[in-house]
């Protein structure tokens, strides 16, 4: 019996409106190649792209809907350390409001924090600081 395989999980970070070409490239061709290099070393790779939406049809207002985007989005980062890949461009991303983001963020088990930021800026430096 050979060795199990290993799923390694890979979030994607770029805001919504930007890199969608770059996001396609990344999975018509860059993650298929990466796929086909890593099984022969039993590995699997899942890119987790966000793009495709978070579950919230069960939500009923504006406020509960950011939450469990927010609370997926973070899980989702904490999944995938250390592989992040962030892509960068003319827009800064989702900054919710800062009620939302105390309650998450001590659901979550993170300090508080003082300045707004995006949800990938304040879970890299959560990350940074573990």
């Amino acid at each position: 019996m050979g060795a199990a395989w290993k799923t390694i999980p890979l979030f994607i970070s770029s805001s919504f409106r930007d890199m969608h070409a770059e996001r396609d490239q990344l999975n018509n061709v860059v993650f298929p190649a990466l796929r086909e290099r890593l099984q022969g070393r039993r590995c699997r790779l899942e890119p987790i792209d966000l793009r495709v939406g978070v579950e919230t049809d069960r939500t009923q207002t504006e406020r509960e809907r950011e939450l469990q985007i927010l609370k997926v989005c973070l899980a989702e980062i904490e999944r995938s350390r250390p592989f992040l890949l962030v892509l960068l461009g003319d827009r800064y991303g989702w900054v919710p409001g800062e009620d939302r983001i105390k309650a998450t963020a001590s659901e979550a088990g993170f300090g508080p924090e003082e300045e707004r930021a995006s949800v990938t800026a304040r879970r890299g430096r959560d990350s940074a600081s573990h």
